[in-house]
């Protein structure tokens, strides 16, 4: 039998390329066609196993005993039984983990015996929890006989209680760490600034930190003149700031000093505060910005003013939203605060930032007059998330993306001709493009034409991309 002659399907590299993009439900069919495409797409079924899904016990010990090694992902951890099947699993080499943690001592003695048998290949780990409970964060810590150190990048722990030294060793357990998400986590113990015997261990890998202000400067009110977390991430870059009541829980002056002398990288600022603090945090506290992402219920004309104050260095402005918002296939309602900000307050951050290259403000609705009359000067900008009132269906949203296609299609084609045979200047090209079409659709992607460089664009229902 030639080369030639071969099913592609019975080749074992294509075959296991191939099981890398089908989904659990074609999986599952391709595993039932013969051993040889069992052994290629068994590792796909059990990659990802999410508890509020798949409904796993430990009695169901032969099949996790032969396939548990395969699993690599693990959602939705809540009890002890979940714990029991993945040590029935003899699972050893899981990568991402979320778990509601509980108070129970036999709860935690198992979690920490699994995650003794994964820290080597953890990457990604969620724990929130209710109970306040002290945890143990030398679980992941990989043996010093293994010669191998944490992988864990991403950690995210709610609602637990540490001492600051504590604090410092897990960053000295996980070199590999660049996220850090501590939300109402409490510390305890805090060392007197100035104490040589406090361990204030500098991560040089964490780059976002998702932390309230008081949880960084005023967590421990037994302390005197506590040192800031800050200072355990000088190559800090991001910071997720809220605060936990309708007053700074620190001097703006104090605030604006410590992120100038331990976090000089930092350049991206979220902030989950009232727009007066919001307006001192951005006037006062930080300068030269290249990110800003503000709550969307706390937009005023003071906070756009505000966010004014980085024209020359910012380059991504955005409301606050949740990962998953724009994969949804419902249109998301706009919020009603749009009736009490102009719209042509809204138009300056457009038309002020000229390095503009993301602008998401994904649950206020622009008005097209206002869009128009104001000069947008972003002309690099790549990614555009914004509702536009009237092109409120999914049928007017796919027709304005479409006249955007066709139009895009129709300026380059005017523009391999020029080239040949000058006409009419590449300024000048969107303006004649859809002439004599004056929908609502048409003059929304009139305004897209303007910019080159847009890649990304989200109207209220499915993210174009060209």
């Amino acid at each position: 039998m030639s080369f030639t002659s071969i099913s592609p399907l019975k080749v074992p590299e294509i075959l296991w390329s191939i099981s890398r993009f089908v989904t659990l439900k074609d999986a599952i069919t391709c595993a039932r066609v013969c051993k040889a495409w069992t052994d290629n797409f068994i590792s796909v079924i059990w990659h990802t196993i999410d508890f509020d899904v798949h409904k796993l016990q430990t009695t169901d010990f032969k099949v996790l005993e032969k396939h548990g090694h395969h699993i690599r992902i693990v959602k939705n951890m809540k009890n002890l039984e979940h714990i029991l099947v993945l040590l029935e699993s003899n699972a050893s080499k899981l990568r991402s983990l979320s778990l509601n943690m509980k108070t129970s001592p036999e709860f935690q003695a198992y979690f920490y015996d699994l995650m003794r048998r994964n820290n080597t290949t953890i990457e990604h780990i969620e724990i929130p929890s209710s109970g306040g409970l002290f945890f143990n964060f030398d679980c992941f810590s990989p043996q010093t006989s293994t010669g191998v150190t944490s992988k864990l990048s991403f950690l995210k722990f709610q609602g637990l209680t540490m001492t600051r030294d504590a604090f410092s060793s897990m960053l000295r357990i996980c070199p590999c760490l660049t996220k850090l998400n501590m939300r109402d986590t409490t510390m305890s113990s805090w060392s007197a600034r100035g104490n040589m015997d406090a361990d204030h261990y500098q991560h040089h890998g964490i780059t976002d930190l998702v932390a309230s202000s008081k949880q960084v400067f005023r967590m421990d009110n037994k302390s005197e003149n506590p040192p800031s977390l800050l200072v355990h991430f000088p190559n800090l870059m991001s910071w997720h700031l809220w605060t936990s009541s309708n007053t700074l829980d620190v001097k703006i002056e104090e605030l604006k000093d410590e992120v100038a002398i331990c976090c000089p990288l930092l350049k991206t600022l979220l902030v989950g505060t009232t727009a007066g603090i919001t307006v001192n945090l951005l006037v006062k506290a930080f300068n030269n910005l290249t990110s800003i992402c503000v709550y969307n219920h706390y937009i005023s004309a003071e906070v756009v003013m505000a966010i004014v104050k980085h024209q020359d260095t910012l380059i991504h402005v955005s409301t606050f939203t949740f990962s998953n918002f724009f994969d949804s296939d419902n249109i998301p309602e706009v919020e009603s605060n749009h009736l009490e900000v102009p719209g042509w307050i809204i138009q300056l951050l457009p038309g002020s930032c000229t390095r503009l290259k993301s602008l998401r403000f994904p649950l206020y609705e622009m008005n097209i007059n206002d869009i128009e009359e104001a000069n947008w000067r972003c002309y690099n900008l790549e990614s555009l998330y914004i509702r536009v009132h009237g092109v409120n269906t999914k049928e007017k949203i796919d027709r304005a993306m479409q006249l955007w296609t066709d139009g895009r299609i129709a300026i380059r084609k005017k523009q391999m001709n020029a080239e040949k045979r000058p006409t009419i200047s590449n300024s000048q090209l969107y303006t004649v493009i859809l002439q004599g079409d004056n929908s609502i659709e048409a003059r929304v992607a009139r305004h897209l034409l303007k910019f080159n460089k847009l890649q990304k664009v989200w109207l209220g229902w499915k993210v174009q991309e060209v």
